[in-house]
């Protein structure tokens, strides 16, 4: 029997909204990249932390100007699975050692 009858079954944890992106993928995108610092660290991204791994999470980086340009209001990570246009950054980090990795286009 059911007991916890508010929570269905299979239900997702929320994902969070935008924010500004971690400072290790601000990292990577200045010094890997090339991308000019005073760029980066105006961009925004939004993550989607990894089911079997709580250390990795997924992230994307866009520039919430163009989007805005563009009509498009990103609410969460799966915002902009439609929308690749707009994502400067497809990848993820790992927040004990800080690495970083990128989704091949």
């Amino acid at each position: 029997m059911n007991w916890m009858f508010w929570k269905k079954e299979g239900q997702t944890k929320k994902l969070p909204g935008p924010k500004e992106i971690p400072p290790p993928i601000g990292s990577y995108l200045v010094t890997q990249e090339g991308m000019s610092p005073d760029m980066v660290w105006k961009l925004m991204a939004v993550i989607s932390p990894r089911l079997n791994d709580k250390y990795v999470v997924d992230v994307r980086v866009y520039d919430s100007g163009k989007t805005k340009q563009g009509g498009f209001k990103v609410q969460n990570y799966h915002s902009l699975d439609d929308h690749p246009d707009f994502v400067i950054f497809d990848g993820w980090y790992t927040k004990d050692t800080k690495s970083v990795g990128k989704r091949n286009p």
